[in-house]
């Protein structure tokens, strides 16, 4: 159950990996909806590609998704990874604010949801801990130590 949607994904994180977003636009519906921690919500095809993958590849152009499991069930996929990567540009946020480049390593786990319907990704969910990635990154002081 659920290969279709599994295909699908694997196509669109080989593409994310490889930093190629024509083939990874491909596979997402024009009325994709993705959201995220804090708030961030995009909608259509256009903003995803601008808000999301061209502001994560140049944020850290050595992005990958690594140690990926995925679930699938029907039209639902679960993708359990972790997002590895420098942060050598300026991460633009979906509502115009930039992260100056750090040139720290990041490396944490993420968990994602997607519904794939006629063999394109139509809604995604990510779910990761903003404070692990702020902190790897600088922009937050590290834990106390006990």
């Amino acid at each position: 159950m659920g290969g279709e949607a599994k295909r699908v994904l694997e196509q669109a994180i080989e593409h994310w990996n490889a930093g190629d977003r024509e083939a990874w636009a491909t596979l997402y519906a024009e009325d994709v909806v993705y959201e995220a921690p804090g708030g961030q919500r995009i909608t259509g095809l256009v903003d995803p590609e601008e808000k999301y993958f061209d502001a994560l590849l140049t944020a850290a152009p050595d992005r990958v998704s690594s140690d990926v499991v995925l679930i699938a069930d029907g039209e639902y996929v679960v993708e359990q990874a972790r997002y590895v990567g420098t942060h050598t540009g300026p991460l633009r946020n979906p509502d115009g604010g930039e992260v100056p480049a750090t040139g720290k390593e990041f490396d944490f786990p993420f968990v994602g949801i997607f519904r794939v319907q006629g063999g394109k990704i139509r809604s995604i969910r990510i779910y990761y801990d903003q404070i692990e990635l702020l902190t790897q990154l600088g922009l937050m002081p590290g834990a106390a130590s006990a």
